[in-house]
């Protein structure tokens, strides 16, 4: 047995921005005991994380810090490259959240005083070395620190893939589903093949396809975003997800014993709520499976200190406008008609796939049958609601299923060639994966050359203010208000008796 380093070094990262968030946002007699348990549980992480797994080689670690380091520059992290539109509000948060004095609140204290209530754990360690370094120095560290944070998920693919670990990588960075194919409509009809004229490049689809899964509009769309789109869109809540999921697998696949997976469960929480709720089946199928070895005070005692304050920061957010049971919005048989297809062609195809080869075959193992089978029940409960204007609850909700479904597609793929199966199943399996790539292939070929859809905004960190004076002004439309999403009410509880009182004017650097 060794120390389990990367379990350590993840937990680590996972549970900085918690430490922060106590200590910067909490009153004293909360933020100090609270900051201690956090403090504790590093400590026991780090003493009591052992592992028989072997570790990964430096030549291993070479080829994946490679591969993070395109993902970041490619995909905008740090304003090296394009990025997408949704920049232009994590440039805000990186702006406010750094020149701001702690706890973030817009304007005077009192009926229209809004406090700034996101998932700001990504955002957070860049923000405090901002502070004391300056503004202009954030970009480079929210670089670093996305880039830590890839690297480290990649490192739990790579291990999870044991022997052939590179290759179930590369894979895993591909994989997807055949929610793309509506495409092909607006596709032939920019190349000729049809009638009628679609806008945008001939590339450009993304728009037709989200469309064709939408019900009553945006906020019911359905849409499971692969691993590089994610990225691109909302690292805040794509590597947290990535990570704490690992954390659990680790649990599932390596026999580790389940001490601390309620505790990388609640340490998601501040991260991305909505990745919490989805990753919760597998944290309970760990815990129930080690039985009492869950029961430790780090999962009791520490999660709950990590929790607590973050579920009622949540909590003070302002309501959501849009909300509501899904088939309730469907209007008759052409609705659950395209519902069924979606769940056929995001969630069925791939594990029927797969269902053909463990009958056949035996692969994949019984321990990643199980699951998939479970990802595919969390990835088909995540759509029975909506919530957000753009249906934040499926698309971050399903990130943790997601990481399990393509982690298991890709072992299996590989456990084909190694094992030397068939060369009719090993092909069709292959085919299949690469056929199911399409918007994972168009992200890697398109976001380099920022020709991306929705690629390419005109501020960064330091001129974030350019958009809007701060983010509780950003410009939003008669039928939504935009900050909304952002914002909450500091005159409620959290506000009342868990916030320090923010004080002093603004800071300027």
């Amino acid at each position: 047995m060794r120390k389990d380093t990367l379990f350590v070094a993840t937990m680590g990262y996972l549970l900085l921005p918690n430490l922060i968030f106590a200590l910067g946002w909490l009153k004293a007699v909360w933020a100090l005991p609270f900051a201690a348990v956090i403090v504790a549980c590093v400590a026991d992480v780090g003493k009591r994380s052992l592992t028989s797994t072997p570790a990964l080689s430096a030549g291993k670690w070479a080829v994946l810090l490679t591969l993070a380091g395109f993902w970041a520059v490619a995909f905008g992290l740090g304003g090296l490259n394009a990025q997408s539109q949704d920049y232009l509000k994590h440039n805000l948060i990186f702006h406010d959240i750094t020149v701001e004095r702690w706890p973030v609140v817009y304007g005077e204290l009192g009926p229209d005083a809004r406090m700034l209530c996101y998932y700001i754990a990504y955002y957070l360690p860049s923000c405090l070395l901002g502070k004391l370094a300056g503004l202009e120095h954030v970009a480079a560290f929210s670089f670093a620190w996305g880039l830590l944070g890839i690297a480290l998920a990649f490192a739990w693919v790579s291990r999870f893939g044991r022997g052939h670990g590179l290759v179930v990588l590369g894979v895993f960075t591909l994989v997807d589903s055949f929610c793309w194919l509506p495409g092909l409509y607006p596709l032939a009809q920019k190349l000729g093949v049809l009638a009628g004229a679609a806008n945008g490049e001939w590339w450009h689809t993304n728009s037709f396809v989200e469309h064709f899964w939408s019900f009553a509009g945006t906020q019911t769309r359905l849409l499971f975003q692969s691993a590089p789109a994610v990225l691109v869109w909302s690292p805040q809540h794509a590597i947290g997800a990535w990570l704490a999921t690992a954390c659990v697998l680790r649990s599932l696949l390596e026999a580790s014993p389940a001490r601390h997976v309620v505790l990388a469960n609640a340490a998601v929480v501040l991260w991305s709520p909505f990745v919490g709720v989805g990753l919760v089946p597998f944290t309970a199928w760990a815990c129930v499976r080690d039985g009492r070895g869950s029961a430790s005070w780090s999962n009791v005692v520490g999660s709950a200190a990590l929790a607590f304050p973050a579920c009622v920061y949540f909590l003070g957010h302002d309501p959501q406008q849009f909300s509501g049971v899904l088939i309730a919005t469907f209007s008759g048989g052409l609705d659950w008609s395209r519902y069924v297809l979606f769940l056929i062609l995001a969630i069925g195809v791939l594990w029927a796939s797969v269902w053909s080869l463990r009958r056949r075959l035996g692969v994949p193992s019984m321990a990643l049958w199980r699951l998939l089978c479970l990802a595919g029940l969390t990835l088909t409960a995540t759509t029975f609601v909506y919530l957000g204007k753009y249906n934040d609850w499926v698309t971050r909700v399903s990130l943790p299923a997601l990481f399990v479904f393509a982690l298991v597609l890709s072992v299996t793929a590989v456990e084909l060639w190694s094992r030397g199966a068939r060369p009719a199943y090993r092909v069709a399996f292959a085919v299949l994966l690469v056929a199911s790539a399409e918007r994972s292939l168009k992200v890697y070929a398109l976001a380099p050359i920022g020709k991306l859809e929705g690629q390419g905004i005109g501020t960064t960190i330091v001129t974030a203010r350019r958009y809007a004076d701060d983010l509780a002004k950003l410009p939003g439309t008669p039928e939504f208000n935009v900050a909304s999403q952002y914002l909450g009410n500091p005159d409620g509880f959290f506000g009342r008796y868990l916030m320090k009182s923010p004080h002093g004017p603004s800071e300027t650097r």
